[in-house]
C-alpha cells in the first residue's frame, strides 16, 4: 500500500506540473519571443522483489523549452539583414525624391541656365536676354545651394541618429550581459537546467540587437553564457561583462569615429568593420550614396564653374571690358589631421574638371614623398608636380598647393568638391557685364568684289598679349593677301587665316583689293561670339574623362540614386519574405498552439484526476488493513 500511495502521489505531482506548465503556456500564447514549454517525464527506478521487477512510478526529469537553435541564429541574420536594406532603401527613396524632381531638380535648374545662355546668343545685346539668363544663373546657384543643405541635414541627421542607435545597442548589451549573469546562477541552482523565461529574454533582446547592428556568437558550456561579437570579432558581451560602442570624432574632427571599449578604457576603431541592421544600413547609405551624390553634385558645379569662367573671360562685355568671372571659384578643403605635427597647410584648386571623380581623398607625407589615396577604396592616384605655387600636386583633376613645413606621417583629408555645390555664387549683377562679345571684330569690307564671307571666327588664345591689336587682311589676288600692307602670305581656300591668338575662316573666292579687318571689339557691340561659345559648353564633354556633358552627368547621379535605391528596396522586399518564412518555422516549433495545449490540458486533467483516485484506492486499502487488525 504505501508502493501504490507512492506511485499515486508522484503520479499526482508529475500531472500538476505538467499541468502547470500547460496554464503557462496559454498564459503567454500573445507574449512576443515567448518559447512553448513541455514538461518531460521518466519513469522512477523501481525494485527486485523475489526476482521480479516493479515500477515505482514518474518523476519529472525537467521542463524543455521548446526552440531551435539553428533556426533562430538564421533569423537573427535575417533580421539583421533587412533591417540594413530597409533603413538603405528609405533614406535612398528620400534622396531619390529629391534628384529626381522634373520640375525643381537641379537638373531642370541646369537645363534652364544652359537654354538662357542660348537666348543670349541670339540676341546678345537684348537686355531681357541677359536679364534672364543672369536670373536663371541665380536660380542653379540657388538650387544648388538647396541641395546641398539637404545633404548636409541629411548628414547631421544620420550622425545623431548613428549615436542613437549606438546608445540602444549598449543598452542590449548590457541587458544580455546581465542575462547572462542571471541564466548562469539560475543554472547552477538549477543543476544544469536554467530558467526557460530568462532564456526567452535573452533571446528576445538578441533579436533586438540584430536590429540594430550584424553580430556573431559563442556559447559558453559550462554556465549557459552567449559571447556576442560585432566588428569583425570584436567582443560586445563576453559573459556577464558589456563593452561599450562609442562614437568619437576622427582625426578631422567629425563624429564618424565609432570604436569598441573594453573594460580597461582601450578602444578599438570598428567602423569600416560594422555591419547590418540600422547601424549598418545608415553607414552604407551615407558611404555608397549620400557622399558620393554631395561629391558628384559638387563635382559638377565645380566643373560648370571653371568651364564658363574660362570662356566668359575670353569675352568682352557692353562697356568693352574684358570679362571677368561668371561663377565664384566653389570652395575645396583639405583639413588636417589632429596628429600632424608639422605646420603644413594645403590649398586646393581645380585644374582638369573632366579627371574630376567627385571622390574625397587622403594626402599624406612620408618624410620625402606625397601620396594621395581615393577614399573609401584606398586607390594610390598618381600625383606630379612638387607642390610650389609654380608647380603644385595634381591628380585626380586637383592642383594641391603645399604651405610651410610638413613632418613624416602628417596627413590631410582632401575634399575637392564636397562643398562645391553650396559655394557656387553668380558673380555678376549688372547684365552688361556679361561678355557676349569676342573681344576682337572681324568684318569684311563693303567695298569687296570677291564672293568671299567671313563663315568662322574665334579666339585660339586669349592670353595672347597682342589679341586685339588691330589687323587688315588685303588680298593682292585669289591666293595671296598681305598684313597691314606688308608681305605676301599664300591662301588655301577654306584654311584659317591665324594670328596673334585668333583665326579667321572665308568660304567663297576673294577678289584681288578684297580686304578684311580685325579690330578690338568695343563697347555696346552686338557681336555674340563668346555667347555662343559659352552656350555651347553644353556640348562639351567636360566630365567623366571626357566622355559625359553636364547634363548627362547630372543624369547619371540621379539614376545611379535611383537605381541602388530600387535596387536596395527589391532585396529588402526579398529578404522580407525570407524572413517571414523562417519565422514561420521557428513559431511552428516554439510557439503556441491552444488547440493543442487544450488537448494537453484535458488530457493531463484526467491523469491528474486518475492518480488522485490511485491515492483514494491506496487510502481505503490502508483502511481496510487497519480494520482487520483492531
Amino acid at each position: 500500500m504505501s508502493d501504490i500511495l507512492s506511485i499515486g502521489t508522484s503520479a499526482l505531482i508529475a500531472y500538476r506540473r505538467a499541468l502547470d506548465t500547460v496554464s503557462h503556456n496559454i498564459a503567454n500564447v500573445d507574449t512576443e519571443g515567448y518559447s512553448r514549454q513541455r514538461v518531460e517525464m521518466n519513469a522512477r527506478r523501481g525494485g527486485i522483489l523475489q526476482v521480479q521487477s516493479y515500477g515505482s512510478g514518474v518523476e519529472v526529469s525537467g521542463v524543455q523549452r521548446l526552440s531551435d537553435y539553428f533556426l533562430f541564429n538564421r533569423l537573427t541574420g535575417e533580421d539583421s539583414a533587412y533591417a540594413r536594406l530597409a533603413t538603405f532603401a528609405t533614406y535612398g527613396a528620400e534622396v531619390d525624391a529629391w534628384m529626381s524632381d522634373s520640375d525643381s531638380g537641379p537638373s531642370a535648374s541646369l537645363r534652364s541656365f544652359f537654354s538662357g545662355l542660348q537666348g543670349l546668343a541670339q540676341n546678345a545685346s537684348s537686355s531681357s536676354s541677359r536679364q534672364q539668363l543672369l536670373y536663371q544663373a541665380q536660380t542653379l546657384s540657388s538650387t544648388l545651394k538647396d541641395y546641398q543643405n539637404r545633404f548636409d541635414t541629411l548628414d547631421r541627421e544620420i550622425d545623431g541618429r548613428v549615436a542613437d542607435s549606438v546608445k540602444t545597442i549598449n543598452e542590449y548589451a548590457s541587458q544580455l550581459a546581465n542575462l547572462n549573469k542571471q541564466i548562469a546562477q539560475s543554472q547552477s541552482a538549477q543543476g544544469s537546467q536554467a530558467y526557460n523565461d530568462l532564456l526567452d529574454q535573452r533571446q528576445n533582446v538578441l533579436r533586438d540587437l540584430s536590429g540594430q547592428v550584424g553580430y556573431t556568437t559563442t556559447t559558453t558550456a559550462a554556465d549557459g553564457s552567449i559571447n556576442v561579437f560585432v566588428g569583425g570579432g570584436q567582443a560586445l558581451v563576453l559573459g556577464s561583462r558589456a563593452n561599450e560602442l562609442a562614437v568619437q570624432n576622427d582625426e578631422y574632427s567629425r563624429p564618424r569615429s565609432l570604436v569598441l571599449k573594453d573594460g580597461s578604457g582601450t578602444a578599438t576603431p570598428v567602423s569600416s568593420k560594422l555591419s547590418g541592421g540600422e547601424l549598418g544600413g545608415m553607414l552604407d547609405f551615407r558611404r555608397e550614396v549620400l557622399e558620393p551624390a554631395i561629391n558628384d553634385l559638387g563635382r559638377t558645379a565645380a566643373a560648370l564653374a571653371s568651364a564658363v569662367n574660362a570662356q566668359h573671360r575670353q569675352g568682352v562685355d557692353q562697356y568693352g571690358n574684358p570679362g571677368g568671372d561668371f561663377f565664384t571659384t566653389p570652395t575645396a578643403l583639405a583639413t588636417a589631421s589632429s596628429k600632424n605635427t608639422g605646420s603644413a597647410s594645403v590649398d586646393v584648386a581645380i585644374g582638369d574638371s573632366a579627371q574630376l571623380a567627385g571622390s574625397d581623398y587622403t594626402l599624406k607625407y612620408d618624410g620625402s614623398a606625397w601620396s594621395m589615396t581615393q577614399i573609401p577604396s584606398g586607390d594610390v592616384v598618381p600625383l606630379s608636380g612638387d607642390g610650389t605655387p609654380g608647380n603644385p600636386l595634381t591628380g585626380a583633376g586637383i592642383e594641391l598647393t603645399l604651405n610651410g613645413s610638413a613632418q613624416a606621417g602628417d596627413q590631410f583629408l582632401v575634399q575637392p568638391t564636397r562643398y562645391a555645390a553650396g559655394s557656387l555664387d553668380v558673380a555678376i549683377t549688372d547684365p552688361a557685364k556679361i561678355a557676349a562679345a569676342g573681344p576682337v571684330t572681324q568684318m569684311a569690307a563693303t567695298t569687296n568684289t570677291g564672293s568671299a564671307s567671313i563663315t568662322a571666327s574665334g579666339v585660339t588664345d586669349a592670353a595672347d598679349p597682342n589679341l586685339q591689336t588691330p589687323v587688315s587682311i588685303q588680298f593682292i589676288d585669289a591666293n595671296t593677301y598681305s598684313i597691314n600692307g606688308a608681305g605676301a602670305y599664300p591662301y588655301t581656300p577654306g584654311q584659317p587665316i591665324a594670328m596673334n591668338g585668333w583665326s579667321m575662316t572665308l568660304d567663297g573666292a576673294p577678289a584681288a583689293g578684297d580686304s578684311f579687318g580685325v579690330t578690338p571689339t568695343g563697347a555696346d557691340s552686338g557681336d555674340n561670339s563668346n555667347a555662343n561659345a559659352l552656350a555651347g559648353i553644353a556640348d562639351l564633354k567636360l566630365l567623366d574623362g571626357g566622355r559625359s556633358t553636364f547634363s548627362v552627368a547630372m543624369g547619371n547621379l540621379v539614376a545611379d540614386v535611383g537605381s541602388q535605391t530600387q535596387q536596395a528596396q527589391l532585396q529588402a522586399d526579398a529578404q522580407a519574405t525570407l524572413r517571414a518564412n523562417t519565422e514561420s518555422s521557428l513559431d511552428s516549433i516554439s510557439g503556441v498552439n491552444l488547440d493543442e495545449e487544450a488537448a494537453d490540458l484535458s488530457r493531463y486533467q484526467q491523469a491528474y484526476e486518475a492518480a488522485a483516485q490511485v491515492i483514494s484506492v491506496a487510502g481505503s486499502l490502508f483502511d481496510t488493513l487497519l480494520s482487520a487488525m483492531r
